[in-house]
């Protein structure tokens, strides 16, 4: 698709920036002329911008207007950096603000196709990974997001690798018409639907979708479709930690280890492979993992004095994709000095899947112009701790 990027260029908000992992990368793309959305966003992050990036992961938003001050965009968060990390893919975040309705954005067709294609060759274009703009995608989306993917994936099937779904789809999967489209397309597409229990209930605002998805789960099922199901005991229609689910189902399917036969038993979900149908398991009974065993890479810290004498310290952490991340744990001459962490009962994402607040800095400064030696730790949901980091000494 071409596009004017010398026109695209004017709407930069951040230009080209080294992140203290990886390199990210922000773009505003303006409405067209025939566009409804009012004006969109993208975050991309690649964890090394001298590899070719193999997989564009997008994970895409629900019906309520991006808010990226109060819900970042997942390009920062460790546990979903951890996936594309070990995948050699890209994290892209779209975020589109309208001045009334979702599909002012949602349908493919309001500019929002046309605006991702824009981004993917503006990325391409500033981090110097010219297959980027034809690298295949892995989808994920919430609530209206799950509707935008659903009708990506029937007009670019042989573009997209897997899908995960968070609640959503009714307007799509509600119609006999796009389910007769979609299903012989995805038939063969590894894809997760992931709902809260509580929108099983009529007394639910999102209930409106609960026939209509598993109608469509069923008819690719009953097909031999490769379509898992998951019921997340503790949610309604916010993520929580369904991510759980979604970043292990994917991470099977790159992989290369979803090898699983599918049946035709529409009673009974697809599990890509014995691990994940283990975890699919414990999730149903429990809507969050427990690891048994602690994080086995340490994190990686940097300390550095300033000119003013404050150290500044910043940090890298590579959570396993089944513990995540509950407690980024700074030592300071052998002792505990900061702990930013949730609490034991927080899910470990918002309900929009952006990293908890407590968890989001990714860099303070220790104001002590004493000589002082770091380490830094970090916890897994079950609240198991890492190995320290190497030790760094700061005169």
């Amino acid at each position: 698709m071409k596009t004017n990027l010398s026109f695209i260029l004017l709407f930069l908000t951040a230009a080209r920036a080294i992140a203290a992992d990886g390199l990210l990368l922000d773009l505003v793309v303006p409405p067209g002329e025939k566009d409804r959305f009012q004006h969109a966003e993208f975050s991309f992050w690649i964890a090394d911008a001298a590899k070719p990036v193999k997989a564009v992961i997008i994970h895409q938003h629900g019906c309520t207007n991006a808010s990226p001050d109060k819900h970042p965009p997942i390009t920062g968060d460790w546990h979903w950096r951890a996936l594309a990390r070990k995948h050699d893919a890209a994290l892209l975040v779209p975020m589109y603000h309208v001045a009334k309705n979702c599909d002012e954005w949602n349908d493919p067709d309001s500019g929002s196709e046309s605006a991702l294609f824009t981004a993917l060759e503006d990325f391409a274009q500033r981090s110097k990974r010219p297959g980027l703009k034809d690298a295949p995608w892995v989808l994920w989306g919430h609530s209206g997001g799950s509707s935008w993917s659903a009708q990506m994936i029937t007009r670019h099937p042989k573009r997209v690798l897997a899908a995960s779904f968070r609640g959503g789809c009714h307007k799509q999967f509600g119609v006999p018409e796009f389910r007769a489209k979609f299903g012989p397309i995805a038939r063969d597409l590894p894809l997760l639907f992931v709902w809260g229990k509580r929108e099983s209930v009529p007394g639910s605002s999102h209930f409106v979708s609960w026939e209509p998805m598993n109608t469509m789960y069923r008819e690719l099922r009953g097909q031999g479709g490769k379509v898992c199901r998951v019921i997340d005991p503790r949610s309604e229609h916010g993520c929580d930690d369904s991510r759980f689910m979604s970043i292990n189902f994917f991470d099977a399917v790159l992989s290369g280890q979803a090898n699983a036969k599918p049946s035709n038993d529409a009673s009974a979900p697809w599990l890509p492979n014995d691990t994940f149908a283990a975890l699919w398991s414990e999730f149903s009974e429990n809507g969050t993992l427990v690891p048994a065993k602690a994080p086995a890479q340490a994190a990686e810290l940097q300390a550095k004095r300033a000119g003013d004498g404050r150290i500044k310290l910043t940090w890298r952490v590579v959570p396993d994709l089944t513990g995540g991340l509950r407690a980024i744990r700074i030592h300071r001459d052998g002792r505990l000095w900061k702990d930013l962490a949730i609490k034991p009962t927080d899910f470990i994402a918002t309900g929009r899947d952006s990293t908890p607040e407590a968890l989001r800095p990714m860099e303070l400064e220790d104001e002590s112009r004493d000589t002082h030696g770091y380490t830094l730790t970090f916890l897994d949901a079950a609240s198991h701790e890492s190995p320290h980091s190497p030790p760094i000494h700061v005169p």
